[in-house]
């Protein structure tokens, strides 16, 4: 019989700021259980959503006798307002259900962040694939994502602010192993565990594989599905080389940014990171940003 979950971790953003690898050093901790999926959407994924708690319990194989917590990592449960409804079913779900949520939220430089979606949607030929908002040559969506504080408003209006754990993503980078000591105090879980491969570098955007409008799509309905359910260590160098098959080339640089999209992007954030800094107490001064 599968054991239920009561306790909950979503690592919930930002995207491409350290997400991947932050779910990849906890999934070697024997407390964590890690979804079958890195990044499963139930609360932004309206069929994964219609098919309730069953559903996002089968998403795991849990152990009560091993495990303390069950995590996830979807990046698109802060993606406001382009997806807005995660906050408010993670709440709805929790208090149906007696569950408990930890919440991870992970930022770095906003305008690094810009950069490097821009570079990953080079990868995604998102001039193709999405149908967004081009605003002086930048997605908007991309802005929005950099809009700390207004994700983050979602989250804390909602939860207990000792269930939300905001992490520097160059902090991760610079000292995973205090990092992860943080974020096991917070779990609550073995924070003496020696976690291996720290520093590794995980979804990196240059040097990734450009794929062709066909891979969006072979990628949703058959690749990631069937390829969940490879024993984790397999999942990456499987994906790639059926990813490669798909390939027009590489990513060989990042997205540059001209001066005038650069300003452009900083009056887009300004109000924002003076909340961020006055709300939220984070630091802006460390990102150099004038604004």
């Amino acid at each position: 019989m599968v054991s239920p979950i009561e306790n909950f971790t979503l690592i919930f953003g930002a995207m491409k700021c350290g997400t991947t690898s932050l779910f990849a050093y906890l999934a070697e901790h024997p407390q964590v259980a890690a979804c079958k999926a890195k990044e499963p959407n139930f609360f932004t994924h309206e069929k994964s959503w219609k098919k309730g708690m069953p559903y996002y319990q089968s998403l795991w194989d849990y152990d009560s006798k091993t495990h303390a917590i069950a995590m996830e990592a979807s990046i698109n449960y802060s993606k406001i307002p382009s997806l807005p409804n995660a906050a408010e079913r993670i709440c709805s779900l929790a208090q149906d259900n007696s569950l408990r949520f930890k919440l991870i939220y992970l930022i770095r430089n906003p305008v690094e962040r810009i950069i490097s979606h821009c570079t990953h949607d080079l990868e995604e030929q998102w001039s193709i694939r999405y149908k967004q908002p081009i605003v002086h040559g930048i997605p908007y969506p991309a802005i929005e994502i950099s809009k700390y504080a207004m994700q983050l408003d979602e989250y804390f209006q909602r939860f207990d602010q000792k269930d939300i754990l905001l992490i520097n993503a160059d902090d991760l980078k610079k000292e995973p192993q205090h990092i992860l000591k943080q974020v096991c105090n917070f779990l609550e879980i073995d924070s003496d565990f020696e976690f291996s491969n720290l520093g590794k570098q995980h979804n990196t955007s240059t040097g990734k594989t450009i794929t062709n409008k066909a891979w969006p799509v072979v990628n949703k309905y058959i690749a990631s599905p069937v390829i969940s359910y490879l024993p984790r260590q397999q999942r990456e160098p499987v994906m790639q080389t059926v990813q490669s098959w798909f390939s027009t080339g590489r990513v060989q640089e990042k997205f540059r940014l001209s001066e005038q999209q650069y300003a452009f992007i900083l009056e887009e954030l300004k109000d924002d990171l003076i909340r961020l800094e006055q709300v939220y107490g984070i630091d802006t001064s460390i990102w150099k940003l004038d604004f």
